[in-house]
């Protein structure tokens, strides 16, 4: 199965990163490919994104160490993030694997965005923004 792995550094500590990733709710305020987000259940999202739309299932986290999720009604197969921290920085990699070779440059640049959009949310945050007044635009 294809995989992207890509990688951004942050300059914040592991424990508020994995906070915003485990928070389902926060992901359309912050990440710039997700235009909508909906509960389903505990740990289930419908997610409405530039890339389709998909069932999101949560099904593994580890404080301040990964997140991964499994897609469903998806070109995606699943994606996560690994987090290491070297103060005062971070690394956060994404990963996403899918089933179609042709999807590459698609998934490739929505990871980009996506970290890119992770880091410009936490920099706002650590410069003392208020998240109600945030735009990731």
């Amino acid at each position: 199965m294809p995989k992207i792995t890509r990688n951004i550094e942050i300059k914040t500590n592991l424990e508020k990163i994995y906070t915003i990733l485990k928070d389902g709710k926060q992901t359309a305020k912050w990440n710039p490919i997700v235009n909508e987000i909906t509960l389903l259940e505990k740990h289930k999202y419908l997610l409405k994104s530039t890339i389709g739309d998909m069932i999101i299932n949560k099904i593994e986290s580890v404080k301040d160490v990964y997140v991964k999720w499994r897609m469903e009604q998806s070109d995606l197969h699943s994606m996560g993030y690994i987090l290491h921290e070297k103060l005062p920085i971070s690394n956060v990699e994404l990963w996403v694997e899918f089933e179609n070779k042709k999807f590459k440059k698609k998934f490739k640049d929505a990871a980009d965005l996506t970290l890119e959009g992770l880091k410009k949310y936490i920099e706002f945050i650590e410069d003392g923004g208020n998240i109600l007044e945030y735009d990731k635009q």
